[in-house]
């Protein structure tokens, strides 16, 4: 079976709010949570990276993106959408190095 071949434009992606017109990659910019404005057709900005003058070089922002979930248990340790004690899933690291 041949794969098929998906464009990596922002409309494709999950990530992508139409409704919004933004990318739901949140960023924390001087405390402060915010999403880049994209196009449907744009491509993706933090894969493919921007151009910085400065370095004459392209700088990607793949590597800095990390996934964290969070989710609510009740009592029983199972999922709700009501009160409950908030959990957290992160990669290891994301708060920096560990001093043990």
């Amino acid at each position: 079976m041949k794969k098929k071949h998906i464009e990596r434009i922002c409309k494709n992606c999950k990530l992508y709010s139409p409704k919004e017109n933004h990318c739901s990659v949140v960023v924390l910019w001087e405390g402060e949570r915010t999403h880049l404005p994209v196009n449907a057709q744009d491509t993706c900005f933090y894969e493919q990276g921007y151009f910085d003058p400065g370095t004459k070089s392209v700088e990607s922002f793949s590597r800095d993106i990390q996934e964290v979930k969070f989710w609510v248990e009740n009592e029983d340790g199972r999922k709700t959408n009501k009160d409950g004690v908030v959990k957290m899933e992160y990669p290891e690291g994301f708060f920096g190095e560990d001093d043990e």
